[in-house]
């Protein structure tokens, strides 16, 4: 399997992964920081009081609609996937991917082929949010600004190694890798100390939103003129609508 036969100073690039939370922590305050961990957590409370195996069976149309409102790629969107794919439908898809027998990276592929309404790219943000928020113990994120395999862009290839292969042959394979990959950093942040942002789980998923909001600073400032970089949010509340905590209304 991927990475088996590497160490972790071959896959994380520590030195990168230190840098870009040096500055971080000048743009947001450990006040800050620790807010958008409690919220990434009243997010995750939100998603299992809806999602765990009992309640997903009696999921209703509104809560639907405010899980939905907590992924900051589809949080518009929940009356266009239910007109697409009919709630019963869609409960199912969410209750099979969640809690079906399958492995998950088929439990993966299934659910990102079937779902329809929305691009490809917001039924992966879909899925690995619903996996990741209703077991953070047991699954990880992947979202497009964590990695967005078309561009090679996000946060997660600019702290790992760049002969790290993340692609896999099917979405379900490279979820599989993500996680492996984001699991290795996650090791060397806490040992480091730039994964411990967060509380617990959530540690790695607040590094990485910190990561790509330095990095649109960066790309932001340099491409475009101080007007749009006035319009660009400040590091907490980009960092909060990539999580999408933005607006916590549980």
């Amino acid at each position: 399997m991927l990475f088996d036969s590497l160490t972790l100073e071959e896959v994380v690039d520590s030195e990168s992964a230190l840098e870009f939370m040096k500055e971080a922590t000048k743009l947001a305050s450990s006040a800050d920081l620790e807010d958008l961990s409690e919220r990434v957590s009243l997010k995750a409370e939100c998603f299992n009081k809806y999602l765990n195996p009992t309640s997903v069976e009696e999921l209703k149309e509104e809560q639907f609609d405010q899980i939905v409102r907590l992924i900051f790629s589809i949080g518009r969107k929940s009356k266009r996937l239910i007109a697409a794919n009919g709630f019963e439908n869609l409960r199912v898809r969410i209750s099979e991917l969640l809690h079906g027998d399958a492995p998950v990276e088929e439990r993966f592929n299934v659910f990102v082929k079937g779902v329809e309404g929305v691009e490809e790219k917001m039924r992966i943000n879909f899925a690995g949010e619903l996996l990741h928020f209703s077991m953070p113990e047991r699954y990880w994120l992947w979202t497009n600004w964590i990695w967005d395999p078309d561009n090679n862009t996000g946060a997660l290839p600019l702290v790992v190694q760049e002969e790290v292969d993340l692609l896999g042959d099917t979405q379900g394979e490279t979820y599989l890798r993500v996680g492996k990959a984001m699991a290795y950093v996650n090791k060397v942040g806490n040992e480091r100390g730039y994964s411990r942002v967060g509380h617990g789980t959530y540690g790695i998923d607040v590094f990485l939103a910190c990561v790509y909001a330095v990095y649109m600073y960066t790309v932001f400032r340099v491409k475009l003129s101080d007007e749009f970089n006035r319009i660009l949010p400040e590091l907490p509340e980009l960092t909060r609508r990539v999580l999408g905590v933005q607006k916590l209304e549980l």
